[in-house]
């Protein structure tokens, strides 16, 4: 069967030509659209790429793992692929036509030169071959919009942290929406890293528009607090209302040494007091 194999994979190679002209061709037919973002001559690239691996590949398909040299390397080739339609925002269907369609070009050399009673085993040898590009691609491809999104909720949650220098050696972070511990994290970072920055030693924390405060987020409150303290800076916290002092009585849980006040005019007024200034009359 392994020299059966090679003896087609030599006829693949042998009609390299003829089966990418019709790959192209079926690429334009059945997904123009994704042809005209990636352009044709990106496309001939990849498919090109494609078939010389695939060509190598076909010999060994059943009986070499994932470490074939061959494989990392086409697994580099997809990875490519699927980085340039990621960020082209290429639909994972447009994606399985463009390896799919190599079917319809690959096919038609086997039924063409090949023995009827060899070339059922050939093609499913070669269907299975296509079929599993096409998933590593597309894992690949999942992988890919998984660490854009990653990227992009990051850069979201940097821009929902923001800080604002309201005075000389005062500092406002204003939060809005739910407080996790990733989001906590963030807000220390940014925090600590104005202070030093800025040289401020007033950090207020302004909790007004975040809904719920529950233990969990009263904690990462009491640790962001200290964290300030550790640099030589005083965290106040504002917008504590009524409720939310309610709640947090009720949990039991005690800010113990944390400054609060109602208002951030109030919290303001403090910080310019703990650092010495007053607003002018």
């Amino acid at each position: 069967m392994a020299s059966e194999k090679k003896e087609i994979a030599a006829l693949l190679s042998k009609y390299q030509e003829e089966i990418l002209d019709a790959w192209h061709r079926q690429l334009i037919v059945r997904s123009n659209s994704l042809m005209e973002i990636i352009g044709l001559t990106e496309a001939k690239s990849f498919t090109q790429g494609i078939l010389e691996h695939f060509i190598t590949l076909f010999p060994l398909a059943e009986t070499e793992n994932d470490e074939n040299k061959s494989y990392r390397e086409i697994d580099d080739l997809f990875s490519d692929l699927s980085g340039k339609m990621t960020s082209q925002n290429i639909s994972p269907s447009e994606i399985a036509v463009f390896i799919f369609s190599m079917k319809e070009a690959v096919f038609p050399i086997l039924q063409k030169y090949i023995d009827n009673k060899d070339l059922s085993g050939a093609i499913i040898s070669a269907g299975r071959l296509i079929d599993r590009f096409a998933v590593n691609t597309f894992e690949i491809y999942l992988n890919t919009r998984e660490k854009i999104i990653s990227e992009q909720q990051r850069a979201f949650m940097e821009i929902s942290v923001p800080v604002v220098r309201v005075w000389h050696r005062i500092i406002m972070i204003p939060l809005i929406g739910m407080l996790d511990s990733e989001r906590t994290q963030l807000m220390m970072e940014v925090m600590l890293t104005a202070l030093e920055d800025t040289q401020s030693k007033v950090a207020i924390l302004d909790i007004s528009g975040i809904p719920v405060v529950d233990t969990l987020v009263a904690r990462h409150l009491i640790t962001a607090a200290s964290a300030a303290k550790l640099m030589g800076a005083e965290c106040i916290i504002t917008g504590v209302r009524s409720r939310i002092a309610q709640t947090l009585v009720q949990l039991g849980v005690d800010l113990g040494d944390v400054v609060t006040r109602t208002t951030m005019s109030d919290g303001l007024q403090l910080a310019l007091e703990l650092t010495g200034q007053k607003i002018g009359e």
